[in-house]
């Protein structure tokens, strides 16, 4: 019956998970500093916890496994998530972050994220009830598993050589255990149809069925476990691929100022800065969206006044240069004249005299015939102009490069729409730059759309004096920059400053690649999933097998606990070694992917081999998933066979 007591210590659990769970990452992010990952982390578990507590103590009051009260727990939660309480109470919607990032997706993707969290915590506490019956339903401590361990092996007979070729085919493959299997089987029907010529008794070994029903489910939780941690792993690759490249070109965080073109006192900030513990570094930048030509060839680009001296301390753009030098920018004069004339020069150079043979130069600018060597070409003609001034050095993108056809000492002219006012009203202004450098930083979007100046040049082309836009800093660990940057906002006196860290810059990137990560987890977890289903099957089938068993068992004193910890543990026990059997096969194909690669077209994909991070955790969780799947498969067929009454069970006897 229906237990209001039950129900409330229930609601109790499940009901304030979430906000168990904002609150702890608060605590640890804000207040401890902990990085954003640990600190969600230990608020995931100390939800779990929470929400496991109240299961257990609604079951050990009512002293049976509180299902429905559980289940109305739940429907309880989604109600409260997605009604108008929500807005008056929105730690009851979960963590913040993960909130944000569920509504960057879409209302779709925040109801589907809020009605998961109601699951998850219902599945917990149902997870902790059925633990705490188990050990209390008897009215008294009973966490023994001795006798029900031995009971559950002698019914699953697994011996070490069955495992070891079920493993062998789930290695081999399906398709090949299979044939193997088949070849096994014709050898064996051969050798039975020569004993019957000869008159001899032959009797085949059977395998039974429940045997052949574990082995399937072993081998279910064993692919899906497989394909979990793989698929995973690879996209924990890109994602970190990505965040190299992303935190490579740009800082780790930023300090910003409200109103535009004041932010001179910058130097006086940065001293501040510096000082906060965890900042490594600190440079100042100017940013703005100009238009870049070369010739006939125009594209839209942002320039980026960056200080030469400090802004390798905090990005990779020094060490990301392919052609020519960061630090021409300062030494413009050191910039070389570019050796790849342009065909309009080069029309120019044959129509002058006193330049040699025009047939020898054309064959030396004919298409594949190499650059001019020095001292000709391009320096000849420079050589009877008259002295040209210096012109400012500007380093390009490699796509942004091909874009223009531009190379190391060419001319860009850079235009920008803030300009001077006119008699005709605002007028672009324009600049000659000349290239001093090519880097390379592995994002398209990147090398496609930025080009550096240095910040006097910019200061100057864009008019804006002694300010800059801000600071961009590196701090020393990357998954602390949030807390890193609130305390940098405290140091600055909060406004007008205020501060960014890289995840609040690419939120809605990494968001998506998280909710693709998770809905891959969930769709591959659809294999463990009908893999557990399998699991209830053939724990049916042996509690039907088991009858005679279970009655006399019953009527020789054994309680309803101890006979559903012995179908628990079967199904457990199947549950853990496909477990095993998957992650060693998922460690093993992450490491022949690393070490062999896969190879990928770089003008494609920008990586040259798909890449493969393997971390703990995510296998730790995939490994719990299993195992708590599995458990959750058991709880169905326990029940069932500790309700079965001997009379039943010894009717036949």
């Amino acid at each position: 019956m229906f237990s209001g007591p039950a129900f409330a210590l229930a609601a109790l659990g499940v009901v304030l998970a979430p906000a168990v769970a904002s609150a702890v990452h608060l605590l640890l992010s804000d207040r401890v500093g902990l990085p954003s990952p640990a600190a969600a982390g230990l608020a995931v578990l100390a939800a779990a916890a929470w929400a496991a507590a109240g299961g257990a103590v609604a079951s050990a009051l009512g002293r049976r496994l509180a299902f429905h009260e559980i289940a109305a727990a739940t429907i309880l939660l989604v109600v409260l998530e997605l009604g108008p309480l929500v807005a008056a109470l929105p730690r009851l919607r979960g963590m913040g972050l993960v909130v944000q990032s569920w509504q960057a997706q879409g209302n779709l993707v925040l109801v589907l994220g809020l009605v998961s969290t109601a699951l998850l915590s219902g599945t917990v506490a149902f997870i902790g009830a059925t633990l705490a019956y188990l050990v209390l339903g008897s009215g008294r401590l009973d966490a023994s598993l001795g006798y029900e361990l031995f009971m559950a092996r002698s019914h699953l007979r697994l011996s070490p050589r069955t495992l070891l070729g079920l493993f062998l085919m789930v290695v081999t493959g399906v398709v090949p255990g299979l044939l193997v299997a088949m070849a096994w089987s014709l050898s064996r029907d051969a050798a039975e149809r020569r004993a019957v010529r000869r008159g001899d008794l032959f009797q085949r070994p059977r395998m039974p069925a429940t045997l052949l029903m574990t082995l399937i489910s072993i081998g279910g939780v064993a692919i899906g476990v497989w394909a979990l941690t793989v698929v995973l792993s690879v996209m924990s690759g890109f994602e970190a691929d990505l965040k190299a490249k992303i935190l490579g070109a740009h800082a780790h965080g930023v300090v910003l100022k409200y109103g535009q073109n004041d932010f001179t006192e910058w130097r006086d900030a940065r001293k501040k800065v510096l000082a906060v513990p965890g900042v490594g570094a600190a440079t100042p930048f100017l940013y703005n969206e100009v238009m870049l030509a070369a010739g006939q060839n125009l594209t839209g680009a942002v320039v980026k006044g960056i200080d030469v001296a400090t802004a390798g301390t905090v990005t990779d753009l020094s060490r990301n240069v392919e052609e020519g030098k960061l630090e021409w920018l300062d030494r413009a004069g050191d910039i070389p004249t570019s050796r790849f004339p342009r065909e309009k020069d080069l029309e120019k150079l044959l129509g002058e005299g006193g330049l040699g043979p025009s047939q020898g130069l054309k064959e030396r600018a004919a298409p594949g015939s190499g650059p001019l060597p020095a001292g000709e070409g391009a320096e000849t003609l420079g050589a009877r102009k008259a002295p040209q001034p210096v012109l400012p050095g500007i380093v390009v993108g490699r796509e942004l490069s091909r874009t223009l056809r531009t190379f190391v000492g060419d001319t860009v002219n850079v235009v920008s729409p803030f300009g001077d006012l006119g008699p005709a009203g605002p007028q672009p202004k324009s600049r000659a730059f000349r290239v001093a450098a090519v880097f390379y930083s592995g994002m398209y979007e990147y090398d496609s759309k930025f080009a550096y100046v240095s910040l006097p040049e910019a200061q100057r082309f864009f008019g804006t004096g002694d300010s800059v836009t801000g600071l961009e800093l590196k701090v020393k660990d990357v998954d602390a920059a949030r807390p890193v940057m609130r305390r940098v906002l405290t140091t600055l006196e909060g406004y007008p400053y205020r501060v960014k860290d890289w995840g609040e810059m690419n939120r809605n990137l990494f968001s998506a690649l998280m909710m693709e990560k998770v809905v891959m987890a969930v769709i591959l977890g659809f294999i463990v999933l009908v893999a557990s289903f399998i699991i209830i099957a053939t724990l049916i089938m042996l509690v039907l097998e088991k009858t005679r068993e279970i009655a006399v068992l019953k009527s020789m004193g054994a309680g309803l606990p101890s006979i559903m910890k012995i179908f628990v543990a079967e199904g457990l026990i199947i549950g853990a070694v496909g477990t095993v059997f998957g992650l060693l096969l998922g460690w093993g194909t992450c490491l022949l992917v690393d070490k062999v690669g896969i190879p990928l077209d770089p003008e494609v994909y920008y990586i040259s081999n798909l890449p493969v991070r393997m971390e703990p955790a995510q296998f730790t969780l995939v490994a719990l998933a299993a195992m708590a799947l599995s458990y959750l498969a058991t709880i169905y067929p326990a029940t069932k066979a500790a309700r079965l009454r001997p009379v039943d069970g010894l009717r036949s006897e």
